[in-house]
């Protein structure tokens, strides 16, 4: 027997109820600020200028650094890579997300991750400049640019437009092996210093007291990376994109490092120049799993947060 449908039934079905309908529009409203990108925009552009300005002073301003000559050398080849490299990559990567590139909003957050990362080492491990209010504000802004822009990812969006051949075991297993690699180099120079209760090898010359370097690593970077790994071996949406963040993350670091010991062997001859060629290496080996990670990233013209 049929169903009876009521005259109220037929209204309700035709004319929805106000709250319904001013439910259905809170929700997506709620969901466009979710993906709003223009605090991320705001702080990115902020964040470009001052970061230009300090890079720019320490890469031109040869008395600016009070360090020893070796670590001064490094620090202008580290911020040498951030002007010339890291601030021009996260630019053109928001040029590009504004367009509706994937891709590109994963190197935004992987140019941002760089600068956060190297700028600790200007807040910690230099000694007090002129320079001092504009990295704190380089390290603040790079910091809550990722929040910002985390904030404003759909994580599930970036997923489904991954093809079914990416390379998910080749590009898990490289974070896991480099991971491991830097982190087994690292002890190499803490686990004897540490046994022996002395400053380890690698500060020698450099006027710190510990490395921002192996504690940033130990505390952040390492577990991350690995998490990022395992999120990715089990496809989730959080690892496609923090495995990209790393992939491109790892590309900018291993080509700041060269730098950086080549401008510190310039400015102080004992520094030696030997793990130059391997992270010269590094940074060509690693753009091969970034490339093909990328490449299984289809364009998308509207992603949702743009909608």
């Amino acid at each position: 027997m049929a169903a009876t449908i009521t005259p109220t039934e037929i209204v309700r079905k035709q004319y929805p109820s106000r709250s319904s309908t001013s439910n259905r529009r809170a929700g997506t409203d709620r969901a466009a600020q979710d993906h709003d990108l223009t605090l991320a925009y705001q702080l990115s552009s902020a964040l470009a200028a001052v970061a230009t300005i300090a890079t720019a002073i320490g890469v031109f301003h040869v008395g600016i650094f009070r360090d020893t000559a070796m670590t001064a050398g490094n620090a202008r080849g580290t911020a040498l890579v951030i002007l010339a490299i890291a601030i021009p990559t996260m630019i053109a990567s928001m040029i590009l997300v504004s367009r509706g590139s994937l891709r590109a909003h994963i190197v935004w957050l992987g140019a941002l991750t760089y600068i956060a990362y190297n700028s600790v080492f200007f807040s910690y491990a230099i000694h007090f400049n002129s320079l001092f209010l504009l990295y704190a504000g380089t390290l603040s802004l790079s910091i809550w640019s990722i929040v910002a822009l985390l904030r404003g990812t759909d994580v599930e969006e970036i997923r489904a437009h991954f093809s079914s051949s990416t390379p998910i075991r080749t590009v898990a297993s490289y974070l896991v092996i480099t991971t491991i690699f830097f982190a087994l180099v690292w002890l190499k120079d803490i686990v004897p210093a540490t046994v022996h209760n002395t400053a380890p090898a690698g500060l020698v010359g450099t006027g710190m007291v510990t490395n921002p370097v192996h504690m940033t690593d130990f505390s952040v970077m390492f577990p991350l990376t690995i998490l990022a790994a395992m999120w990715l071996w089990q496809r989730r949406a959080w690892g496609y994109l923090l495995a990209g963040v790393f992939l491109m993350y790892g590309v900018l670091e291993a080509v700041s490092v060269a730098t950086d010991q080549v401008a510190g062997h310039i400015s102080d001859p004992n520094q030696s120049l030997a793990v130059v060629p391997l992270f010269v290496v590094l940074a060509l080996v690693g753009m091969v799993p970034t490339v093909m990670f990328f490449r299984n990233l289809r364009l998308a013209r509207n992603p949702s947060w743009q909608r």
